[in-house]
């Protein structure tokens, strides 16, 4: 395992964390194509850094939901079965989605103010 001093997880460009971060990825697509949950997939993944890792399953999770819920329309209760992980969870990653969307284009999104009039 990599200590993280030994990295800067924040630049993507240094080969190794790039490296590293590439293979994991490619794993547990590779593990969920076999029909294996998220978490054994995550099991699957050789020792690396806790804070690339987490960075890892962050990122994962995000585009995972981009692709399957906001661009092909599958429920967050479909996915969490899929993944074996919480429905909870993914509102939580949805809603991260849509505040990191919402920092970079300055203006709240359809999704958020229909949220929020549901809300009300």
């Amino acid at each position: 395992m990599l200590p993280s001093s030994s990295l800067d997880l924040n630049d993507y460009t240094h080969k190794e964390t790039s490296r590293l971060y590439d293979v994991a990825i490619k794993t547990i697509k590779k593990q969920l194509s076999k029909g294996k949950t998220f978490n054994e997939a995550l099991h699957s993944l050789k020792p690396i850094d806790n804070a690339l890792r987490t960075i890892i399953i962050d990122d994962f999770l995000k585009n995972i939901i981009v692709d399957q819920h906001f661009n092909r329309g599958r429920g967050l209760d479909d996915l969490a079965l899929i993944l074996d992980v919480s429905y909870e969870q993914l509102v939580l990653y949805r809603e991260k989605i849509v505040d990191e969307l919402d920092l970079h284009t300055g203006e709240q999104s359809p999704e958020v103010e229909e949220l929020s009039n549901l809300t009300h």
